[in-house]
């Protein structure tokens, strides 16, 4: 199993260079991938947990971590597709895969904050649908040279777009959620799966309930690669109820070898510690945690 971070864009750092240098201890350090998170406004858990304190742009972190690294896979944990026009997101990602050398996951989700849908003047209720329809833009304008698509969104027909992809690869889509509709659109879409906020004992039913609507939708399910994410508490603010189910406490290190590895034995390939915490000595210290009681055991 593949261990990775998510970097705290999103818990109100006081600098931008906390996150860089994060992410460049971690590729030392031989973790997997770095992994950022994604809200645009400060509504609802987001504004209780960081008021005005920042919440960086997650892609723009990417691409200054990826100028600074070599070899560490850069993903999103997730991007909320309905915020994005898929010509934008399709440039910005291929940008970004060029840019790291092909070393981007894109991250997706459809959205968990009505109240930020409304803020942003973005349907709510259309939020399945247009996650669908952008994933389906996004391969095409990836992965045609004049690119057509007919939506109830977005309709166009010889479209041509720059740049592809590092080297023409298929960027890996790793879908989030944990509901019905999420691991639907994992069988049908996804290269991989990334819920948030289940136990071990869950993801392993969840994993198996994957595999087999993979298979109805004609897919081999080895073809899906499974990650687990878990928020690390490393300072005293309070994480939101949704969050609670998936929380362990960054000073109880057995706890966090334990989580690992039931979450290996339940079936993941990749696991990322979400870093909950400001204080840049102690996003470090944690980094070195990991590296040196955790990944030793679950990458043999």
């Amino acid at each position: 199993m593949k261990i990775g971070i998510s970097v705290p864009n999103n818990w109100g750092v006081s600098s931008p260079e906390t996150l860089i240098d994060l992410a460049v201890l971690a590729e030392e350090l031989g973790l997997a991938s770095i992994w950022t998170s994604e809200h645009f406004v400060h509504v609802t858990y987001v504004r209780d947990r960081i008021g005005e304190r920042p919440y960086y742009h997650s892609l723009a972190i990417l691409s200054a971590i990826a100028s600074r690294t070599t070899k560490i896979a850069l993903g999103t944990s997730v991007l909320v597709l309905p915020f994005h026009h898929p010509f934008d997101l399709a440039k910005y990602i291929a940008t970004l895969d060029c840019l790291s050398r092909g070393r981007v996951i894109l991250g997706v989700g459809s959205g968990n904050v009505e109240e930020e849908f409304d803020v942003l003047g973005m349907p709510w209720a259309k939020r399945g649908a247009m996650t669908d329809e952008i994933l389906a833009i996004l391969r095409t304008l990836w992965e045609q040279e004049s690119a057509a698509h007919e939506g109830e969104f977005w309709q166009f027909s010889d479209v041509h777009t720059s740049p592809k992809p590092y080297r023409e690869r298929r960027i890996p889509i790793w879908i989030g959620g944990a509901s019905p509709p999420a691991l639907r659109r994992v069988a049908r879409m996804g290269d991989g799966w990334q819920p948030v906020g289940v136990t071990p004992e869950q993801f392993a039913g969840q994993v198996a309930e994957l595999r087999r609507m993979t298979e109805q939708a004609g897919r081999d399910p080895a073809e899906i690669e499974v990650c687990a994410r878990f928020n690390v508490a490393l300072d005293d603010t309070e994480s939101a109820g949704h969050e609670m189910l998936s929380l362990v406490d960054g000073r109880d290190m057995a706890r966090m070898v334990d989580i690992a590895t039931r979450f290996q034995a339940a079936g993941a390939d990749h696991f990322i510690y979400a870093l909950n915490g400001r204080d840049p000595e102690v996003l470090q210290s944690m980094v070195r945690a990991i590296a040196q009681d955790v990944l030793p055991l679950v990458s043999s």
